[in-house]
């Protein structure tokens, strides 16, 4: 777990899955806990974890793509299911729903 959730330890949330929608195109610290984690059957592809609902239908998502996750990505849904976790990011729209691509696994860390 190179690194994974270094960044935000004691950092103040700025955005949930109730205010996300509306904070495109800034900076943030979010916090929620995961409805799903999902990674595609292709070994490249990207890691999903969804917020407020399951994929078609949630409310938040944020990507991580496998160059990122690197080896933080074999586990990463058991360290994640039923946790708060935060994520820093810029919040971008996609095809009308928002997302954090993350950039690096220091911008995401599990709470409790």
């Amino acid at each position: 777990m190179a690194g994974f959730g270094s960044f935000a330890h004691g950092q103040t949330c700025t955005s949930t899955v109730e205010t996300v929608a509306r904070q495109v195109g800034e900076s943030v610290v979010f916090c929620g806990t995961p409805s799903e984690i999902h990674a595609t059957s292709r070994t490249d592809g990207p890691i999903k974890v969804n917020f407020g609902g399951t994929w078609p239908d949630q409310a938040f998502s944020v990507v991580i793509f496998s160059d990122v996750a690197g080896t933080d990505a074999q586990g990463l849904e058991q360290r994640l299911a039923g946790k708060t976790v935060q994520v820093k990011g810029t919040v971008k729209d996609y095809k009308g729903k928002p997302e954090i691509v993350l950039k690096r696994m220091d911008d995401m860390q599990v709470q409790n």
